[in-house]
């Protein structure tokens, strides 16, 4: 299944400067495999161990991944992720 993951700007130039990037995925675990075989220095931005981090957000289809049961992506299409930022 085809899932589209769009990258904030600060995550672009891991990925050759592409905002949005199409992956063959059924499940995060998937996409994560997906975007470290084709994209490393991506890949070492937004995963520790093989997973998305804590450091990242992660929405599918615009909902926070984190609060989805098991990061399915069967019939889903969009997958954003974002750096984690704070203020003050």
């Amino acid at each position: 299944m085809s899932v589209t993951v769009r990258l904030a700007t600060p995550l672009r130039a891991a990925a050759q400067g592409s905002a949005s990037l199409s992956f063959e995925a059924t499940d995060l675990g998937s996409l994560a495999r997906e975007i470290t075989a084709r994209y490393p220095e991506l890949a070492a931005r937004v995963l520790r161990d093989g997973e998305f981090g804590r450091f990242v957000n992660v929405f599918i289809d615009g909902e926070d991944a984190r609060f989805l049961d098991d990061g399915d992506l069967r019939g889903k299409r969009t997958v954003e992720i974002l750096p984690a930022m704070s203020g003050g």
